[in-house]
């Protein structure tokens, strides 16, 4: 994840340094942090910024987000620091802005009480201007902070976007790639609770003793530490479905955590107390990549197919005030992918890796399938169709043969997969935990089955689609498996109209399998 690279400083007596150290495994920076609203925090975010800039690629626009900028920003450039007024930079444009990433709280605004939201009813009188003291205090830092770096635009959700307008909300979630990964720089408010707790005020104590040994060597030993785990990864905000493509995307994020506050991108992470963390080549290593996915695309397939099941499992475990934002808030980073790839993708499965990105299974027991709206509907087969934590099945890469009859439907707009489908043969389902055991009629163990939802919709009716087939050595055709999707018909009747909806995932012996029908509709 994230090493530890040892630092030397100057002690108060000019003649003397701290002694060099051998490992690197020992954080090692300034005893006392900047004042939270001091004028020295605020040069060193300065100095963060100019170094990232004049040293590191990190800031060098990709093809995709060159010159693109937001439908509307927050100017907050105006002498009297009070005053701030939407603005609507042209597309190519290419405005220097900062955009926040924070959380809403446990208690949103609705559309009954809008706070600190445009809407339809208040965009016409904001479009003139408004102060800086209408806004919650989350906001008030943000723009604090934009100023001190002398970035005149600021980008905020909740304002720059028209909250209970389907047209708006859904025109802007489309571009939500592009805002923060043209964004200078990503403000996060990670020790916020909600829009009205701020985070630029800490409580850390700076308690701290120097020792000295017999050569003069002074070592301070203090009651705060740099932990980036703790303090950023495992925060509330960073628990967010939302966040994660606001982080992945973003070109260089300032993390404002409830202890210190920390400098990502791409060569690393910067600690407040001057401590540097190096990436390692892991799979956290590809988050940091400032023109993400480039870094994945040259470790390979097994890498990429490695890290797009990690990143997802990840994603499906965080949370969402609105369940049916399961696709919109993944809708950025699935785009970016998909492009790099040069493949099409839909709803979270991409063609490239069809097969494998189909074989998921949740990992929550009380999992359950997400009622969308009619406009955003997402197909049985897709894991963004529950809601809950998934997981992906380990496949070996090389040892399994994929169905060339499984694929997406040709037609343009369609939500289907076109496979053949058959039917389980001389089994019986016997439940064992979260799974169902394939047996056969003497009791040997041919597979196993796990439904998509908790208490299964197994029955006599179950249906499977095969998607790979192993080939681990094995000489007869009774010790290949396949992989399998369970499937249902969609009418209630059961009766075969030639369209199936999924309902599980396995694993069964050849054996078990009987093929009923080419190219049906998996929807």
């Amino acid at each position: 994840m994230l090493k530890l690279a040892s630092l030397k400083f100057a002690s108060p007596r000019e003649d003397t340094e701290y002694p060099p150290f051998d490992r690197n495994d020992i954080p090692i920076g300034f005893p006392v942090l900047p004042e939270p609203e001091s004028a020295t925090r605020f040069a060193l975010l300065r100095a963060w910024l100019k170094w990232c800039d004049t040293t590191h690629p990190c800031n060098q626009q990709n093809v995709r987000s060159q010159g693109a900028s937001p439908t509307r920003l927050i100017y907050v450039g105006y002498a009297d620091l009070e005053v701030l007024r939407p603005c609507f930079p042209k597309e190519d444009e290419g405005v220097k802005y900062t955009a926040l990433s924070h959380r809403w709280g446990n208690d949103p605004p609705s559309e009954d009480d809008p706070r600190f939201c445009t809407t339809d009813s208040n965009i016409d009188a904001r479009l003139t201007r408004f102060r800086l003291s209408e806004l919650p205090v989350t906001f008030q830092d943000a723009v604090q902070v934009t100023q001190e770096l002398g970035i005149e635009y600021l980008w905020i959700d909740s304002l720059c976007i028209i909250q209970w307008n389907a047209d708006d909300w859904k025109r802007e979630a489309g571009r939500m790639e592009d805002v923060f990964a043209s964004a200078y720089c990503t403000i996060a408010a990670t020790s916020a609770v909600d829009s009205n707790a701020g985070f630029l005020a800490r409580n850390t104590s700076t308690e701290y003793v120097r020792v000295q040994d017999a050569a003069g060597y002074q070592v301070c030993f203090c009651a705060h530490m740099d932990d980036f785990e703790k303090d950023v990864e495992q925060a509330g905000l960073n628990k967010r479905a939302w966040v994660m493509q606001e982080r992945v995307l973003a070109k260089r994020t300032i993390h404002f955590s409830a202890n210190q506050t920390y400098w990502e991108c791409g060569e690393g992470v910067h600690c407040e107390n001057l401590t540097k963390m190096l990436s390692s080549p892991r799979k956290n290593y590809f988050l940091l990549d400032p023109s993400f996915p480039d870094h994945l695309l040259k470790t390979g397939k097994g890498r990429t197919v490695e890290f797009i099941h990690f990143l997802f499992e990840n994603y499906s475990k965080r949370e969402l005030t609105e369940p049916t934002d399961r696709r919109a808030a993944a809708s950025g980073l699935e785009a970016r992918i998909a492009g790099a790839l040069h493949c099409n993708s839909k709803h979270g499965i991409f063609e490239e890796y069809l097969h494998r990105n189909l074989l998921w299974q949740t990992s929550d027991s009380n999992t359950k399938r997400i009622m969308y709206d009619e406009d955003r509907q997402v197909p049985s087969w897709s894991w963004m169709a529950c809601g809950g934590g998934v997981k992906f099945i380990e496949v070996v890469i090389g040892f399994v043969s994929w169905i060339n009859a499984l694929a997406f439907d040709a037609e343009r707009d369609s939500a289907a997969l076109i496979a053949d489908v058959g039917k389980l043969q001389h089994v019986t389902l016997k439940p064992h935990g979260d799974r169902y055991t394939v047996s056969n009629f003497f009791g040997r163990t041919k597979g196993w089955i796990q439904y998509d939802v908790g208490g299964g919709e197994s029955g006599s009716r179950d249906r499977c689609v095969v998607v790979g087939r192993t080939e681990e050595g094995e000489k007869t055709i009774d010790k290949k498996s396949y992989y399998i999707l369970v499937v249902l018909p969609t009418r209630e009747d059961g009766s075969d109209n030639g369209e199936y909806k999924r309902i599980g995932v396995g694993m069964v012996r050849t054996g078990c399998v009987k093929r009923l029908r080419a190219s049906v509709r998996i929807v």
